[in-house]
C-alpha cells in the first residue's frame, strides 16, 4: 500500500512539473516586451501606418511603440542606421542604399506602390502618353521619379523632355524635391509634370483656395501607363528595420507586421475613407483630413501591403528597372530582404 501511495505521489508531482514546463507558460514567461520606435514622414509612406498609430496611443504611442515623425528623409535614416530608432517609412531606394553602404537595414514589407502623377496646367491637351511627344515634363531631381518617367518614354518611343532645373542661365535652379516642385504648380510656371503625392493633391487646392484662373488635373496616372510595359508594379515606399533591433527581437518585429498588415489593409480600403482621413491627419501625415480623403481617392490602391517572397520579387524587378545607381551600386543581397 505504501509503494502504491509513494507511486501516486511521484506521478502528481511528475505531472505538476510538466505542466509548469509546457511550451505555452515557458513562451509566455520569456514573451518580449521591448518597445518599437517607428519613424514615419508625410506623404504615401507614412498613410499606411496612420490606423495602427491612432490603436496605439496616438501620436504620442504607448508600451508597445513609440513614433517619430520626420520631415526630412535623411534624418530618418540617419538615425535607423544609428540605432536611435528601430523602423522607418521611407522610399524603397533609399533602404536598398542604405543596406548596401552599411548593411545595417532590412526591409520588411513594400507599403506604397506608385504615388506618381503627370499633371497638366488647364489649356494644355494630355490624355496619354503618345500627348507628351515633343513635350517637356518638369520634375524633381532627387529619388526615382525622373528616372521612372524616362524609362516609361523610352520603353513606348515617345520622345519628351525631361527637366529638373527651372529657368535658364544664371536663373537656372535645380528642382530637387517635392517642396520645390510645388510652389512651380502654385504659381503657374510649368505646362506639365510628373508629381508625387502628396503635391499632386495639395498643389490644387492652394490654386483653388487662391481663386486663380487656372488649375492642374491629372492627365496620366503613372500606374496605368506602366502596367502597359510591366508585370511588376512600382514599389515607391517600404518600411525598415535596424539590422541589430531585428535580430535580437525577431518576435516583437513579426507582431508589429500583422497589425502593420491590418493598418494599410484598412487606410487602402476606400470603404473607410471618412475614418482614414482623421487618422492619416491626426498622425500629422498630411495637413487637412480632406487633403488625406484626397489623396487617398488618388492613390487608390496604391496604399498597399507586401512582403516576403512577393516583396523580393517586386523590390528586384523594381531595381533592375531604375538601374543600380539609384540603390548604391549593386542589387541588395537575399538578406536584404526579410521574411517572417
Amino acid at each position: 500500500m505504501k509503494k502504491i501511495i509513494s507511486l501516486l505521489l511521484i506521478a502528481a508531482l511528475l505531472s505538476l512539473s510538466l505542466i509548469s514546463c509546457t511550451p505555452g507558460k515557458k513562451e509566455e514567461a520569456e514573451k518580449d516586451t521591448t518597445p518599437i520606435r517607428i519613424a514615419y514622414m508625410n506623404g504615401p509612406t507614412g498613410m499606411g501606418i496612420a490606423k495602427l498609430i491612432h490603436d496605439n496611443g496616438g501620436v504620442e504611442g504607448n508600451e508597445k511603440y513609440q513614433f517619430v515623425k520626420y520631415s526630412d528623409a535623411s534624418l530618418a535614416t540617419a538615425d535607423l542606421v544609428a540605432g536611435k530608432v528601430d523602423m522607418a517609412c521611407i522610399p524603397t531606394n533609399t533602404a536598398a542604399t542604405l543596406y548596401n553602404k552599411t548593411g545595417k537595414v532590412n526591409v520588411l514589407a513594400i507599403n506604397c506602390l506608385n504615388s506618381l502623377f503627370i499633371m497638366a496646367k488647364t489649356g494644355t491637351e494630355v490624355k496619354n502618353l503618345a500627348d507628351l511627344e515633343g513635350k517637356t515634363i518638369y520634375t524633381i531631381q532627387n529619388g526615382t521619379p525622373a528616372v521612372i518617367l524616362k524609362h516609361l518614354l523610352a520603353e513606348t518611343n515617345v520622345n519628351a523632355t525631361v527637366k529638373t532645373t527651372i529657368g535658364e542661365g544664371e536663373n537656372e535652379k535645380a528642382i530637387v524635391s517635392p517642396t520645390d516642385l510645388a510652389p512651380l504648380l502654385i504659381a503657374g510656371k510649368v505646362d506639365i509634370a510628373l508629381v508625387p503625392e502628396p503635391v499632386a493633391t495639395a498643389a490644387p487646392l492652394k490654386i483653388a483656395s487662391q481663386q486663380k484662373d487656372y488649375t492642374y488635373t491629372t492627365a496620366i496616372d503613372l500606374t496605368d501607363a506602366l502596367a502597359e510595359i510591366s508585370d511588376s508594379p512600382v514599389a515607391m515606399g517600404c518600411i525598415a528595420v535596424n539590422t541589430s533591433f531585428l535580430k535580437e527581437h525577431k518576435g516583437v518585429v513579426d507582431s508589429f507586421l500583422t497589425e502593420y498588415k491590418s493598418s494599410i489593409e484598412y487606410i487602402s480600403n476606400l470603404e473607410n475613407i471618412e475614418l482614414s482621413a482623421e487618422y492619416i491627419y491626426n498622425a500629422g501625415v498630411l495637413d487637412a483630413a480632406p487633403a488625406a480623403k484626397k489623396s487617398l481617392t488618388n492613390l487608390g490602391s496604391a496604399i498597399a501591403y507586401y512582403d516576403g517572397a512577393e516583396m523580393k520579387r517586386i523590390l528586384t524587378d523594381f531595381y533592375t528597372a531604375i538601374g543600380v545607381n539609384l540603390i548604391g551600386g549593386k542589387l541588395p543581397s537575399d538578406e536584404f530582404y526579410y521574411e517572417k
